[in-house]
């Protein structure tokens, strides 16, 4: 384990919340959840552990903003964790390997995010100099935990999962012993990142928006342009003098609010994740 005990492929932590949680059914649905979250925050894992290992590799084309992106994102699992306590879902034990996880998750994240405001302030070659080992070190045993996390939640349902569960996790579990063990699963031959093409694809995909808004920075209000929206935050275009870590709200034309933060920046577009997810039925992202 790490010092501190420290794209989505399934509805959010919302959706939980209004499943009428009845026995033998429901419980199933929720543990599914579980299931999918993990996978979408593995596969983060592994990209990220890729970024980490190819830091001092000449051929890769890696960028901050890029690395940025594919971030893993704790909130989700953060947010279904009690409803499943709640709802015995999952035993205590259980829970605890998850709570654990998200603790690691953390930690390794604040080192990441170190690497990244480095690679603002020096250059990404020299924040490399810095940080990769710290960051390889930290992310290859991530990868390390995140599998055995996925393996002991797939030994745990007295039901079995649907067939795309394993086929995800086969391919996912592939991706972290590979970066764990110090190679590149997520970065193609023009050595950019990138995700390989799971059977499980997202349930609650980005939809398109496309129209104006109002950007409220740290100190600045600025116009913009909404170009897409998922349950985890908004896509931005025609922006300017934001910073990825900036604390933002969104306005629409219709009066809705979205508060989030800047999770990466590339040109005038960049990526707001919202401080809560929003739930299936939101009409922003339902289908």
């Amino acid at each position: 384990m790490l010092q501190a005990r420290h794209v989505r492929y399934a509805a959010t932590a919302e959706h939980a919340d209004h499943v009428p949680v009845q026995a033998g059914e429901a419980s199933d649905r929720l543990f599914e959840h579980l299931i999918s979250e993990t996978h979408a925050t593995a596969v983060g894992v592994a990209v990220i552990a890729t970024a980490a290992n190819a830091l001092n590799d000449w051929r890769s084309v890696l960028r901050a903003s890029e690395i940025a992106r594919f971030g893993p994102d704790d909130a989700p699992l953060r947010t279904l964790l009690p409803v499943l306590i709640d709802h015995d879902v999952i035993d205590p034990p259980m829970a605890a390997s998850v709570n654990a996880f998200l603790e690691d998750l953390a930690f390794a994240s604040t080192g990441l995010n170190a690497f990244l405001d480095d690679c603002e302030a020096l250059s990404l070659p020299r924040a490399a100099l810095l940080h990769a080992r710290m960051l390889q070190t930290s992310w290859r045993a991530l990868a390390r935990e995140t599998k055995a996390l996925m393996l002991e939640l797939e030994d745990a349902p007295a039901a079995p999962l649907p067939e795309l569960h394993y086929q995800n996790s086969r391919i996912v579990s592939a991706l972290l012993s590979g970066a764990a063990n110090g190679l590149k699963p997520c970065l193609d031959e023009a050595g950019r990142l990138y995700v390989p093409p799971l059977p499980q694809k997202r349930r609650s995909p980005r939809r398109a928006v496309l129209q104006n808004c109002l950007v409220h920075g740290p100190h600045h209000l600025r116009t913009g342009f909404v170009r897409d929206a998922s349950a985890g935050g908004l896509g931005l275009g025609r922006i300017a003098g934001l910073k990825r870590g900036d604390r933002v709200r969104v306005d629409f034309a219709c009066g809705r609010q979205f508060h989030g933060t800047i999770a990466w920046v590339t040109g005038t577009s960049a990526g707001m994740r919202f401080d809560a997810p929003l739930g299936p039925s939101d009409a922003l992202v339902a289908i």
